[in-house]
């Protein structure tokens, strides 16, 4: 059994559906914020491959660009900062708390990876 467990944190452990009303407000359709997480993912994976870095941040605000452009919506600065900004106060899944201190009970050291490519330092929480 591994001694260190390390956990992606976006969509594994938080919950994006705190966003959903957002993308209701500025789309018009909840549903818009998985057409979003998936750009999102595309675009991370291809700076992964190219083997560049780029922030969270860039990257999501791209993506949420390219969905609404698919979709013939124009963002305010003010639509990005609502849902890109929301971001950083996402709850984590109710199961979480209580399934990591179980973990840690059991003498697991438990870290977090935030969604960098290569060059990420992962966080170890003891």
């Amino acid at each position: 059994m591994p001694n260190v467990i390390v956990f992606d944190v976006n969509e594994t452990m938080l919950d994006l559906q705190a966003l959903d009303s957002h993308f209701a407000r500025v789309f018009g359709d909840a549903n818009v914020r998985r057409q979003w997480f998936h750009q999102f993912v595309q675009n991370f994976l291809v700076t992964i491959v190219l083997g560049s870095y780029v922030e969270f941040g860039t990257i999501g605000r791209g993506a949420l660009d390219m969905v609404a452009a698919r979709l013939g919506r124009s963002l305010t600065d003010d639509d990005r900062k609502r849902i890109l900004g929301t971001i950083r106060e996402l709850p984590p899944y109710p199961e979480v708390r209580e399934s990591l201190e179980c973990l840690k009970a059991a003498g697991l050291r438990l870290g977090t990876q935030p969604g960098k490519s290569q060059k990420c330092r992962c966080r170890m929480r003891v």
